[in-house]
């Protein structure tokens, strides 16, 4: 009897392991990598997905590149009903589980019932919300079109090293559409996404440094689309936007980057997070105040007069970048958990009015740079 169990359990795993031979199931599916959504001209929800094509594309050709991509497009009265459109619209069974970006036009993002959409966009069946989450100019439909390969030979690979790349200099936030979906329905801080749009093939896909300096000049790139600064977010809709500098020193407040370069009297130095960036909330005199303690390091070659510049430069940067988040109402540097840590009770929390104390909040900033090759020499 056990020797017959085994056999009909053998032939039950056989089954299960030629199932997708039989069903042809990759060939049957369309992989969604981006999904878009617009509001139409008819006020209806558009939805955009840009879809791979499987196999080879001409004799002898395998692999992908731009040309190898399909965009559908469909609308309907509500995001249940402009999936299901977008399901007839795709010629095969839409697979949502390698989702890639999740955009949104501007538009979109400043309506107020945004985060409601979030949240149905959240609970699809298999969507793949860890992907990253982008903010457009113009519409959706667009810049997904506007999308191709310029090194890699597939666009997911494209998508996640490019991001990546920008997202570890700083130019962008690494935003990830589940952390967009929590902190929407969160009671302290705020989301931000990456701000995108289309480009001009002579359009350079970043500004390159933090000061007063203009964009650097001369950068050509066959990209598209840009990526570049983040949009913030108050209450689940979009309510205003920072730059890429504005945006480096977002990350680096939060932690996010190791290193920035940053520009004072016409030079250039590239500086390096020592330890953690301090954030602290302090309640006195009926008021509130937020602090940012750094330290920070250079290989430049800097005097004590050039590092005292320095400071005094970036001290003065990391307290406008808080006050332009402050204006607009948007808290995305962590603040709001410090200070919730010190209230008793979630429900003491709720009763604080925090988004009135946050906008009236003091801000301080206390940086030291030390210059790294000295201290090397020194040792």
């Amino acid at each position: 009897m056990r020797r017959l169990a085994l056999i009909a359990l053998l032939a039950g795993v056989a089954l299960l392991l030629c199932g997708c031979g039989v069903s042809g199931e990759v060939e049957n599916q369309a992989y969604v990598l981006v999904l878009g959504v617009d509001r139409a001209d008819d006020g209806q929800l558009e939805l955009t997905a840009r879809v791979p094509k499987i196999g080879k594309t001409k004799a002898g050709d395998s692999g992908q590149s731009g040309g190898d991509y399909l965009t559908f497009s469909a609308s309907g009265i509500e995001y249940p009903q402009a999936l299901e459109a977008l399901e007839q619209a795709t010629p095969r069974q839409m697979n949502l589980s390698h989702i890639e970006l999740l955009v949104a036009s501007e538009a979109l993002a400043r309506e107020p019932g945004f985060a409601s959409l979030v949240e149905r966009i959240a609970e699809t069946p298999h969507l793949y919300t860890t992907a990253r989450f982008v903010v457009c100019e113009g519409r959706a439909r667009d810049f997904i079109e506007a999308q191709e390969t310029a090194i890699g030979t597939r666009l997911s690979s494209e998508i996640n090293a490019m991001l990546e790349h920008y997202a570890q200099r700083g130019y962008i936030p690494d935003a990830r559409f589940a952390d967009a979906h929590y902190l929407m329905g969160s009671v302290y801080g705020d989301p931000v996404a990456i701000l995108g749009s289309t480009a001009r093939p002579a359009e350079s896909p970043v500004l390159s440094l933090i000061g007063p300096s203009s964009p650097v000049e001369g950068i050509s790139s066959p990209m598209g689309q840009r990526f570049s600064g983040a949009a913030l977010f108050r209450e689940g809709r979009m309510v205003g936007a920072l730059d890429a500098r504005q945006v480096m020193l977002l990350n680096l407040i939060r932690g996010d980057v190791r290193a920035i370069p940053f520009e004072c009297d016409g030079r250039s130095y590239t500086l390096t997070r020592e330890g953690h960036v301090e954030r602290e909330v302090h309640f006195e005199d009926g008021g509130m105040t937020l602090s940012v303690s750094a330290r920070l390091a250079t290989l430049d070659d800097v005097c004590e007069t050039d590092a005292a510049q320095l400071e005094d430069d970036l001290e003065a940067a990391l307290r406008d970048v808080i006050r332009e988040c402050q204006r607009v109402g948007a808290e995305p540097f962590g603040f709001a958990e410090r200070a919730a840590g010190q209230f008793a009770t979630l429900a003491e929390w709720r009763a604080f009015d925090w988004r009135s104390a946050y906008a009236d909040a003091r801000v301080e900033a206390d940086v030291r740079v030390g210059n790294s090759a000295a201290e090397m020499i020194a040792n």
